[in-house]
């Protein structure tokens, strides 16, 4: 008996021993980083590092001048399994207009990277300078992004995603990143994403179903997600949730709006109490706007502004839109210049200034910048836009240009808003001119060989437009 009790303790050992070699071996596991690096918000001293990792650990980001200079190390965060192993690092402590090149860690292990990885900080706030933004909307599709080669080879300093960034039509977190990371593991994209800083807002596909709103089931789910894949700057939302936010860059400040959270059907009928925006994402709008320096303001909407359709601002949601725009003229805002997402086209849209007392309101518009399916004419549509910045200039200028997949100047439209807006108008046409039902007319492709055909392309053909500062100051005597 005294045998077989020695021998179970020596069993007993060993398991005990077994399992704590497991236990070792499995916590001293390495940590590898899936996806990223991607820069995020980005100023003239900070900087955020957004990375994917395999599992449980905790990030770093260590930071070099490219001249001589001491290492900056960041912030450590934990990536964590309720955040999908996500996370952003923040640098503070860098100097403006400086490169600096970096490297990812995690639990203190170099991750290695078949990507340049370079950060520029931006010029001081408010600063003269020169500042070139990438924008467009809505990637759709499989194969390479070739896209985003081309929009490398123009050097912005920042790109803004518009929405649509992915087509998930769904809350479901599985399905959302399933496809956010399948976009982030392309290479043309990793490449672009490790140097210069990107910033997004949503629209319908990536924020719940087609034509979404506040009714939206599990938009709670799909804010979170947003915020797990897109290292944007802080939310300014307090009492209500959402994804809107500011940043400045030199002498310009952009406002991205969420268009969905808050958002009243679009079949609602438009009055005071519709809104795209929401009352506390109204008022800070409102608020930011008549207290911003900046020579350029760019409210960045997931829906166009200007271009009609049942999902824009001035045709389902024109009292508010016309409120904003009351705000402005009761404050003199100079500056404004529209960016607006969602219609797969290339355009600038300008409500000229006797609609609403003001300067020529314009908006500018760059899309889709990614389908893998061939339109009617058996090419592909995809483009995106560059603006230039030239605030040490006088007049200040603004410069748009518009560019296909390859990087060759793409053809846009010109389109003057009407108190219908041009295509509105057609929208509203008589049943039976178009021979499809009005419900179906939702995008320009969609009606567009039926009644819109002939006059989107009698419309004027543009590959951009410059304005300068002196385009967007207030009548003298308004």
């Amino acid at each position: 008996m005294a045998a077989l009790k020695v021998k179970i303790k020596i069993l007993i050992t060993f398991l005990v021993l077994v399992i704590l070699c497991l236990a070792l071996q499995s916590s001293t596991k390495a940590a590898v980083l899936t996806h990223g690096p991607i820069v995020g918000h980005t100023t003239d001293t900070m900087a955020l590092i957004w990375i994917r990792a395999d599992s449980l650990c905790e990030m770093q980001v260590r930071l070099a001048p490219k001249s001589r200079g001491r290492t900056i190390v960041s912030e450590t965060v934990r990536l964590i399994g309720e955040d999908n192993f996500c996370g952003s690092a923040e640098i503070r402590g860098l100097s403006p207009g400086t490169t600096y090149s970096y490297q990812v860690f995690l639990n203190n292990k170099e991750q290695p990277s078949a990507v340049r990885q370079e950060i520029t900080t931006f010029p001081r706030a408010l600063e003269p300078s020169i500042i070139r933004i990438g924008f467009g909307h809505s990637l759709r599709g499989r194969g390479d992004q070739t896209i985003w080669k081309a929009i490398k080879a123009k050097k912005p300093d920042l790109f803004i995603l518009m929405g649509d960034n992915i087509y998930s039509d769904s809350t479901d977190p599985a399905k959302q990143r399933r496809m956010y990371l399948q976009f982030r593991a392309d290479r043309h994209f990793r490449a672009f994403g490790a140097t210069t800083p990107i910033y997004a807002v949503w629209d319908d596909h990536d924020y719940g179903a087609d034509n979404s709103d506040r009714t939206q089931p599990g938009k709670q789910r799909s804010l979170k997600t947003f915020n797990e894949i897109w290292p944007n700057p802080k939310s300014q939302a307090i009492q209500e949730p959402g994804i809107w936010t500011r940043f400045t860059v030199g002498s310009a400040e952009f406002f991205l709006l969420d268009v969905r959270y808050h958002r009243s059907a679009n079949r609602d009928p438009d009055g005071p109490t519709k809104t795209m925006l929401g009352t506390e994402q109204f008022t800070w709008l409102k608020k930011s706007l008549a207290d911003s320096s900046a020579v350029f303001k760019f409210p960045v909407s997931g829906s166009s502004w200007n271009c009609g359709g049942p999902e824009a601002w001035n045709h389902t949601f024109k009292f508010e839109y016309d409120a904003l725009l009351a705000h402005i003229a009761a404050n003199q805002i100079p500056g404004i210049i529209l960016l607006g997402g969602d219609q797969h086209v290339c355009k600038i849209a300008v409500r000229p200034r006797e609609s609403w007392n003001g300067y020529d309101l314009h908006e500018w518009m760059a899309g889709q910048l990614w389908n893998h399916k061939k339109d009617r004419e058996g090419g592909y549509f995809r483009g995106f836009g560059l603006i230039t910045l030239n605030t040490k200039e006088k007049p200040a200028t603004a410069r748009l240009e518009f560019f296909d997949h390859l990087g060759q100047p793409h053809r846009g439209r010109r389109i003057l808003y009407t108190t219908l807006g041009t295509l509105r108008a057609l929208l509203d046409s008589p049943a039976g001119v178009t021979g499809v039902p009005k419900e179906n007319l939702r995008y320009i492709d969609r009606f567009r060989p039926k009644t819109s055909g002939l006059l989107w392309e009698s419309l004027p053909v543009t590959t951009g437009e410059t304005l300068t500062e002196h385009d967007l100051v207030w009548p003298s005597g308004g």
